[in-house]
């Protein structure tokens, strides 16, 4: 489904009140976290004052599920619904596909800046693959730059415990940003313990990392702005990498898992692209 298509959707709908039985969880829920003292908080202002916003949920096939709607957008507000002891809900019916009901639930917790960055990279690609959407309609979609969303996804190199981690930690995009410059999770590890210990800031663990990199032979020369820049013919490097961004969003969208990668050396920048079936 193209995004004109799930924005139609919205025009297509009606309010009713559903049976909490008659309900099931979004598979494609973006949100993997509920926090259970906010959920209690929301339930006891439900009892007091009812569910205020409805629930956006599709109709789905009898086939499929004993429930008869599958939630876009309010899981959090149905658990907290549960936990009130309603037994109906007021919910909004949209029509759409499954690839829509997940861009949906995506669109509307970015909204409210409900999800963790890590949350936000799997549900960009979990839409990028079920959509089969280049990441340059998707970033439209969401009203960011491809940058930002290839940056976003880098961070998903990142392994599930080293992500768990992070968390659990408070550590910020950026933290996590600078992780990823280095390849290896073996090599990681000692830098994520560091930053723990130590309880460095996003800054402190750059400087880390840029201290890494260059006693393994990977040099970086700043400029005012602190950002990367090598010497040498090219001058607008953003070009570049939004150029290979293209490339590799290319081979995605053929089936392909693809990357890419950069090291810089002695004025010398070496761009690897690497492909798997």
């Amino acid at each position: 489904m193209d995004f004109p298509s799930i924005l139609r959707a919205y025009k297509r709908c009606k309010a009713i009140t559903v049976s909490l039985d008659d309900i099931t969880p979004n598979p494609l829920q973006p949100r993997r976290f509920f926090d259970k003292d906010e959920l209690f908080a929301l339930a006891s202002s439900i009892k007091s004052c009812g569910l205020i916003q409805p629930i956006a949920v599709k109709r789905i096939a009898a086939n499929q599920s004993e429930a008869k709607y599958e939630i876009i957008a309010g899981e959090r507000r149905w658990r907290a619904c549960k936990m009130a002891g309603l037994d109906q809900v007021p919910c909004i019916v949209f029509e759409t596909d499954q690839s829509g009901s997940a861009l949906m639930a995506l669109v509307e917790n970015l909204q409210r800046s409900d999800l963790s960055f890590f949350e936000e990279a799997l549900a960009m690609q979990t839409l990028l693959r079920l959509t089969e959407m280049p990441q340059s309609e998707l970033a439209h979609s969401l009203s960011i730059s491809q940058c930002t969303l290839s940056n976003k996804l880098r961070l998903l190199r990142l392994s599930e415990r080293e992500r768990l981690l992070a968390t659990q930690n408070n550590f910020s995009e950026r933290h996590c940003r600078a992780l990823v410059r280095i390849d290896s999770e073996q090599e990681r590890a000692p830098i994520i313990q560091t930053i723990i210990s130590k309880g460095l800031s996003a800054t402190e663990t750059e400087k880390l990392i840029d201290s890494h990199l260059s006693k393994i032979g990977l040099t970086v020369s700043q400029n005012n702005n602190k950002k990367p820049m090598l010497k040498g013919k090219i001058n607008n490097m953003k070009l570049l990498y939004n150029t290979l961004d293209k490339a590799v969003s290319m081979l995605n969208n053929s089936g392909l898992d693809a990357r890419w990668d950069k090291k810089e050396s002695g004025g010398t920048l070496v761009v690897t692209i690497c492909v798997k079936k």
